[in-house]
């Protein structure tokens, strides 16, 4: 056919596209699409200096969240260009991979005051600020005082070297400004909506990214962790000699099955062994992982609750099963990278209930046998029997015994 055939569509109304792109995004898609595009970059650092910090910057006397990394930075017209909506550089867009809109449709709604980039190259540091005003999610355009022009792109390499920046390597910065300037964007990243705990940064972190690309470390500042100083980030992969056992299963199509058992820390601690040192959450989880990402992460109770179709009836706090599909698996990503969907078909959510019977069958039997172990006994059974007859009669819920 030929290629003048079809006349291509076009936008008639650009800001409202704009717009519903980025309203519509999850807000909590924001940190993961950061922190893919830092993980990217400085994946092509040099070896040794592979490395994506966070910390906290004062602005006007106020906390912001910065994201900091190695990796290939951008010039002036490169800055202005990764700005756009569906644009990226370096990357190749596919359907199924990259769409060049994530960081910026996924942080605008919650930075609406602005999102500063800064990146060095060649030694010289250039600045945009991306935000929304008068209803119109664009660039900021600023005053250039030695010009007299209105820029969106400006020069900053004085006022990066004047703050300790160094211009002997290339780097990207990311500060969040939030939708308010009094916002404290590394202890409330969404302006209270949703509310996030003291340590929501690592938690997130730990219960997103399964493994890091190789080499690269992730550095949480002072002020960005619960443990005060300047600590590393590592993954569930780079902490499995904290958990008393674990075992990976090589199931058919490629599947991997992670099975982990994470014993009580002391007596009545509530906690796990693995919470030492950690600065994230070290509840149990049951995840789907895909290059190596986590989805459909399961913990707490929810995982408590749906654990007994796994096969663990008992002990689910502190044992972990994760299901890794391979790459090549018929499985896409959402949009915001919230899920995935199976390729076929109408398309639903993978659930990793859709593994359960594949677990169950797989369970080693060190598992097994601390499962029958953590069952409870006869009198602890008759505690809790006694227990929820007694919530009944408060609920005023009358049993009815099957008559014979």
């Amino acid at each position: 056919m030929s290629t003048n055939a079809v006349t291509a569509l076009e936008v008639t109304d650009e800001p409202f596209l704009i717009a519903s792109l980025i309203e519509r995004c999850p807000k909590t898609a924001m940190i993961r699409e950061l922190m893919m595009n830092a993980l990217e970059a400085s994946r092509h650092a040099p070896a040794g200096r592979r490395l994506v910090e966070i910390s906290e910057q004062q602005v006007d006397d106020v906390s912001k969240l910065t994201l900091w990394n190695t990796g290939p930075g951008m010039d002036d017209v490169e800055l202005h260009r990764i700005c756009n909506i569906a644009s990226s550089i370096g990357k190749e867009k596919s359907l199924t991979g990259n769409f060049g809109m994530g960081a910026k449709v996924a942080s605008l709604p919650s930075n609406q005051r602005g999102m500063r980039y800064r990146s060095c190259k060649n030694g010289r540091v250039h600045e945009v600020i991306l935000c929304k005003r008068d209803g119109v999610y664009g660039r900021l355009r600023r005053h250039e005082r030695t010009t007299g022009e209105y820029l969106e792109v400006i020069d900053v390499t004085d006022i990066a070297v004047a703050e300790g920046r160094s211009c002997d390597e290339e780097w990207t910065e990311v500060v969040l400004f939030g939708n308010d300037a009094a916002q404290d964007t590394v202890r409330d990243p969404y302006n209270g909506n949703p509310e996030q705990d003291a340590q929501w940064l690592a938690t997130y972190l730990y219960h997103r990214f399964y493994r890091l690309p190789d080499g690269v470390k992730v550095i949480l500042l002072r002020g960005t962790n619960k443990l005060g100083d300047n600590r590393q980030f590592l993954p569930i992969t780079a902490r499995l000699q904290l958990f008393e056992r674990h075992e990976t299963i090589q199931c058919a199509d490629g599947i991997r099955i992670y099975y982990l058992y994470d014993a009580p820390y002391g007596s009545g601690s509530g906690h796990n062994k693995s919470i030492s040192g950690a600065i994230a959450s070290a509840v149990s989880t049951c995840a789907v992982i895909h290059k190596d990402e986590m989805y459909d992460v399961r913990r707490g109770k929810n995982w408590t609750f749906d654990a007994p179709i796994f096969g663990i009836p008992f002990g689910a706090k502190h044992i972990s099963v994760h299901i890794e599909l391979p790459d090549g698996y018929d499985v896409v990503p959402d949009g915001y990278r919230q899920f995935l969907r199976y390729g076929q078909g109408e398309q639903p959510n993978v659930s990793a209930n859709d593994f359960a019977e594949l677990v169950r069958d797989n369970r080693p039997q060190w598992l097994i046998d601390i499962i029958h172990s953590l069952a409870p006994d006869s009198a602890s059974s008759d505690e809790i029997r006694n227990e929820l007859q007694r919530l009944l009669n408060q609920l005023r819920v009358r049993r009815v015994s099957p008559k014979v």
